[in-house]
């Protein structure tokens, strides 16, 4: 198999040659591995290579399904974990400083249901400081680059993940989306990235203090739309570990992806999302649109009165959260905080407790208008992101200029990166980026399909639907295409 073979493979493509005996999953992990060590020092994607450990299952999935003990379609395929989700023996820093010495001496149960899917973990990808943030910037593991172009930021929090799917170092990755940390880099790297129902997937053995425990879902980075369907398989149900797991029947997501769109109603919110995006992405988007409509989909203008309120809500209910489970960490260790996310802590530490209660009662009403949208249509259709990927310069300075107009990527209350994904954070609901097209500049730019509580079955086939369709899928980034 070639490196080219290598970069168009999907998983789905690879679960088939594995059951048929054509690949072998030792092979494949070789290749995998070689890929890594070849592409990993320009693009910084992993923070640990569990080397060994990939091999140790690599060799025993192949020996299980030469021994007619076939597990499924993850049996034997290579995947990756970000580094604040629990992998037992393998280090697991949080992107932080505080725990470069972690090693945990358990699995989260989402990587338990990959190992019981058969799948081979390959590592720990990079990741932004304890995942507070939209750039994976790190102070301590380096910053990731967007293969599409090195100069530029994959996306956080979990950069890592998605910059090592678009590459190829890995078939899927699994990620964390606080505010958008799956969607962001998700969409600026050109793949797919799922946040999942709150509830759906567990958040067990998830490490604490990297977003808040009401807003943070555990999420999955893939190539396509099924191979997505397939990860969230895998990881979905609930579980006793988890008190927030939700007790839902999982349906088999890959039955039905090919239904198509045919009648289905698509929401597109009035005003907010056309008010921020710049004018590549609403190119893309309105082009999006078209498509969806081709396939047979129904367009109808929604509207969300308060969807505004996001910018306010979602901070003070995040921000409160996630400091707490940091509390001891930020008494006895300080120091081992960047100066940027110390100071977000401690004004996190000065929201008062009306203010969180305030935010709880909008985020209800917020709930409240989504069901009320969810009447009218089957699912929503937006951008996931207001611009594509900024060069790592501008998001260290945090502006950038877009259309003639300069853009501060930074605020007190949500950044300009996540003006589009927090919502369905702070509601919970089922969110998909999908790419939908290039800027100019051959950067990628995402289309967010959204359903309603516990129908990520809707979301993928409108969102496989429009891939399938749209063929954007096939085009692959400059470094590891």
């Amino acid at each position: 198999m070639t490196d080219q073979d290598l970069s168009d493979l999907t998983l789905a493509d690879a679960s088939a040659q594995i059951r048929s005996g054509v690949l072998a999953p030792v092979e494949l992990t070789e290749l995998m591995l070689a890929r890594i060590d070849r592409l990993n020092p320009e693009l910084v994607a992993f923070v640990t290579v569990a080397r060994e450990e990939a091999l140790a299952d690599a060799r025993a999935a192949e020996a299980e399904i030469r021994g007619g003990k076939y597990r499924g379609p993850l049996h034997g395929i290579p995947l990756s974990i970000k580094d604040n989700i629990a992998t037992k023996g393998i280090r697991t820093t949080a992107g932080s400083k505080v725990l470069e010495d972690c090693v945990p001496d358990h699995d989260a149960t989402v990587v338990a249901r990959l190992r019981e899917a058969g799948a081979v973990i390959l590592g720990k990808t990079n990741m932004h400081e304890w995942a507070n943030g939209g750039t994976t910037i790190n102070p301590f593991y380096g910053t990731t680059r967007n293969p599409w172009d090195t100069e530029r930021i994959a996306g956080g929090s979990s950069g890592g993940s998605a910059a090592g799917v678009a590459a190829s170092l890995g078939l899927g990755s699994l990620g964390t989306d606080n505010g958008g940390s799956v969607r962001n880099p998700a969409s600026l790297c050109g793949i797919v990235g799922l946040k999942p129902t709150y509830g759906r997937v567990s958040r067990f053995g998830h490490v604490p203090g990297d977003g808040g425990f009401s807003t943070n879902h555990v999420g999955a980075f893939s190539k396509t739309v099924r191979d997505c369907a397939l990860i969230l398989q895998a990881i979905a149900g609930q579980d006793p570990k988890d008190p927030n797991s939700a007790d839902e029947p999982v349906p088999d997501y890959e039955d039905g992806l090919d239904a198509g769109v045919e009648g289905l109603r698509v929401g597109i919110v009035k005003d907010y999302f056309d008010r921020y995006m710049t004018r590549a992405v609403r190119e893309a988007f309105a082009e999006a649109q078209g498509q969806l409509e081709s396939l047979g989909a129904k367009l109808v203008e929604v509207e969300v009165p308060h969807l505004d309120a996001t910018r306010v809500a979602w901070p003070c209910i995040t921000r409160p959260e996630n400091v707490v489970e940091n509390l001891p960490y930020l008494t006895a260790r300080p120091r081992d905080y960047s100066p940027r996310l110390l100071r977000q802590n401690i004004g996190a530490m000065l929201i008062p407790a009306d203010a969180y209660v305030t935010a709880q009662r909008i985020r209800r009403l917020l709930c409240r208008e989504f069901d009320e949208v969810f009447e009218q249509v089957d699912i929503i259709a937006a951008p996931t992101a207001a611009v594509p990927a900024p060069t790592i310069e501008e998001s260290e300075r945090a502006v950038m200029v877009v259309d003639g107009e300069e853009i501060r990527l930074e605020s007190p209350g949500v950044n300009f990166r996540s003006l589009f994904t927090t919502p369905f954070n702070l509601t919970g609901l089922p969110a998909l980026s999908v790419n939908c097209g290039f800027s100019a500049a051959g950067l990628p730019i995402g289309l967010q399909l959204v359903g309603p509580r516990f129908q990520e079955e809707r979301v993928l086939r409108a969102a496989h639907a429009y891939e399938q369709a749209a063929g954007w899928y096939r085009r692959k980034p400059p470094v590891g295409g």
